[in-house]
């Protein structure tokens, strides 16, 4: 990233929405990159970009942190009024959540809320700031200027292409192992774990063409309703590892690398960990429940579903960002034909993963939504998740 025209590019986006520049301290002038005011109905509200390179490391930070603290304070004396500064620090990387949470830790406040320092990560790999919630409020044109990276016509086509980021590679390595690694753990688990029942069951290279037979299926962990209902409810995820034929794993696992990889980079590989294993049970839930007759079901589509679920809430959470439908709805769309045109298709499961996927995503928020309550709530419905597949919440009345 070219720190100089990022720089320039923000400044004359925020001058535009009414902010004003801001002399910075000769002993900050190296550490911070841009300084900006506006006055708002409550007092004054400070933005400064941090310079990448002076505050690369945790002692920088904090030192940083306790430096701009002391400039508001001074700048909330002198004008006689609150002040709260907001010291950005951007990153052209997928920023590790513990290094960004020890990053908003850093927040400082006077008591008596007369002056702040609340810091943001602009992480500009996926076009995303992770902010505070609560006061001071800051408007969503804000979190935009701070994330439009200016970009060569080449770069600006392929991001078009791909969406943000997808697929961008480490200096000076011909593959980043490091990336996506949710997305590329579950992908392999599912593979790995499709070839071994294929081959453990005797039927060899035939039997990972044509995939596992019904009773195969069933032995190892299909979300078989009987068996479901008579408390082996643990096949209620067990079943996403599992599947029909190497057409049908094929189309399920390049739908989960194409949506997979997005909801990664933009909720965080735990996050969507979570919202994949919710959705998937959720999808088993809704099969077993609301499928009418005996039910034998295996596939990952209903936690893929999920995905797109994920996919869809941050869309209306964020409704100014772009996202790359055209990449993403290619699978699902594959997926939900085939559930209209094929018998036996488990549609059941596809709506139950959705939705379960949607209610994940709410509850781990994205960006800049991560307040306390939603931890306690993840906390919970995965509590509840564990419960029912340990068979410790019974589901014997649940099915139709």
């Amino acid at each position: 990233m070219n720190v100089a025209v990022y720089v320039s590019a923000v400044r004359e986006k925020l001058l535009a929405r009414g902010f004003a520049d801001l002399a910075i301290p000769a002993d900050l002038s190296a550490r911070v990159a841009l300084a900006v005011t506006r006055t708002e109905d409550w007092g004054l509200l400070v933005l400064g970009l941090v310079n990448p390179e002076a505050a690369g490391d945790s002692a920088g930070r904090e030192a940083l942190v306790r430096a701009i603290a002391a400039w508001t304070r001074d700048l909330a004396r002198r004008e006689g009024a609150p002040c709260y500064f907001i010291p950005v620090f951007p990153f052209d990387r997928k920023v590790p959540e513990d290094e960004a949470g020890a990053i908003m830790g850093l927040r400082q406040e006077d008591p008596a809320q007369r002056s702040g320092v609340v810091p943001w990560i602009a992480d500009l790999a996926v076009e995303l700031v992770d902010r505070h919630s609560g006061f001071p409020r800051v408007g969503p044109e804000v979190t935009q200027a701070l994330t439009d990276v200016p970009r060569g016509r080449t770069e600006e086509a392929w991001r078009a292409m791909t969406g943000p980021q997808i697929g961008r590679r480490a200096p000076g390595l011909a593959i980043n192992l490091g990336y996506v690694p949710a997305t590329r753990f579950i992908l392999a688990a599912t593979v790995a774990y499709y070839l071994w029942v294929a081959l453990i069951s005797g039927g060899g290279l035939a039997m990972i063409l044509s995939g596992p037979s019904g009773g195969t299926l069933i032995k190892w962990g299909s979300n078989y309703s009987p068996l479901v209902f008579q408390g082996q409810q643990w096949r209620l995820f067990t079943h996403v590892l599992l599947h029909g034929g190497l057409l049908h794993i094929g189309l399920n696992m390049w739908a989960l690398w194409q949506l997979g990889r997005h909801v990664e980079l933009i909720f965080g590989s735990q996050r969507m960990g979570y919202i994949y294993v919710v959705a998937g049970v959720a999808g088993g839930f809704a099969s077993v429940v609301l499928r009418p007759g005996g039910v034998n079901s295996v596939g990952a589509s209903g936690a893929i579903m999920g995905l797109m679920g994920a996919m869809v809430y941050f869309a209306l959470a964020l409704p100014g960002r772009r996202v790359d439908w055209r990449n993403l709805l290619g699978p699902v769309g594959i997926n939900l034909m085939l559930g209209f045109f094929i018998p036996g298709i488990d549609n059941y499961a596809h709506f139950g993963g959705f939705i379960g996927g949607i209610l994940a995503a709410f509850l781990t928020g994205i960006p800049g939504e991560r307040s306390p309550w939603r931890l306690w709530a993840m906390g919970a419905v995965g509590l509840a998740v564990i419960l029912i597949l340990a068979g410790l919440i019974p589901l014997q009345h649940a099915g139709l």
